[in-house]
């Protein structure tokens, strides 16, 4: 009865939207499609996890506790309604939401689900389920930077080399108070940094790195406090508006859930406060994962503003460099 309700709900909601749309604009999406793919308790529940990102299918199996038939059955009907759409990874395939800026009857659409998300049926353990799916993600990723800590700067190197990049990310951190290098790994770049505030804050949720790390800092000849921290960079050990200026290098990627880690940028910079991100334009080389524990084969410009608009933060600049690697291109942005 409880879910009868909650559908009942929400489809007399819609009506009165959609009669305002078609009075105002013309529709973009058949309206029969939409009803259709709203009309199921499932499909709610998947479209409210959806909402916090991208998911494979197995994960989303996973996480609602469904087969794979079903959720594929399912994610078809949201994508020809417009609520959802696929993102391709190489040969992986991840399913979200649409974004804010689509079409006003489906934008109206995300919004409604937001908001009665919560009191959907199973939801609890629909969102115990997504944090611990995002928690593996972590800790592949983590198990594989405490395993090449030690090498990791050769690793590095033999991606990106040691020049023109790294050059023109640190040219775009201005001389600040407070600096931090979020996702730090072996604090390659921390002494460049060094010569650009009074304090460089190294974060890192790698012991193995940070302790890579630690020792690169008794190599940094500047006048300048050095401060290592283990920390998620879902969860900073750092205050509200503690830095001036942050710098996320080639870490992006690795991350499970790169918008929610932006948002807690976005809390711990300064109001006037500036973020540098550099990372890889999209790109195909799936052999990446396996080698250097990727999680994501780059961004494209429009997803990295997104994630940013999102965060609360603007985008002031883009500029695009070739890697040494062919096929690679590294995009680096300012916020």
């Amino acid at each position: 009865m409880r879910d009868f309700r909650q559908i009942f709900w929400l489809t007399n909601k819609l009506s009165s939207i959609y009669i305002d749309i078609l009075m105002n604009e013309p529709a973009e999406i058949s309206l029969v499609r939409i009803f259709k793919a709203l009309a199921d308790v499932s499909r709610l529940r998947l479209v409210s996890v959806l909402l916090h990102g991208p998911y494979s299918v197995a994960e989303l199996q996973q996480i609602l506790d469904m087969g794979q038939s079903r959720v594929s059955r399912h994610l078809k009907l949201l994508s020809e309604a417009g609520l959802a759409r696929v993102r391709r990874e190489g040969t992986w395939a991840y399913y979200e939401a649409v974004g804010e800026k689509s079409e006003r009857a489906v934008s109206q659409q995300i919004e409604l689900i937001r908001e009665v998300a919560g009191g959907l049926p199973n939801a609890s353990e629909d969102e115990a389920r997504r944090l611990v799916c995002l928690e593996k993600r972590r800790q592949i990723s983590q198990a594989f930077h405490e395993r090449v800590a030690s090498k990791w700067s050769r690793l590095r190197e033999d991606l990106f080399g040691d020049g023109l990049v790294i050059e023109r990310t640190i040219e775009q951190i201005e001389n600040a108070a407070v600096v931090a290098d979020l996702g730090c790994g072996a604090g390659e770049l921390l002494g460049l940094l060094a010569t650009r505030a009074d304090k460089v804050i190294g974060v890192d949720s790698s012991t193995g790195m940070l302790e890579q790390a630690r020792l690169a800092v008794l190599r940094v000849d500047a006048d300048c406090e050095i401060e290592l921290r283990l920390g998620s960079l879902e969860h900073l050990p750092l205050a509200d508006g503690e830095v001036d200026a942050a710098l996320i290098n080639m870490v992006l990627h690795h991350l499970a859930d790169p918008p929610a880690v932006l948002r807690e940028v976005r809390r711990i910079l300064k109001k006037s406060g500036r973020l540098v991100i550099c990372d890889f334009a999209r790109h195909d080389q799936e052999w990446m994962r396996e080698k250097y524990g990727d999680q994501w084969l780059g961004f494209t410009d429009q997803e990295l503003k997104r994630f940013l608009e999102q965060a609360g933060m603007a985008t002031l600049s883009m500029e695009h460099y070739q890697a040494p690697r062919a096929g690679l291109v590294v995009a680096v942005a300012q916020a």
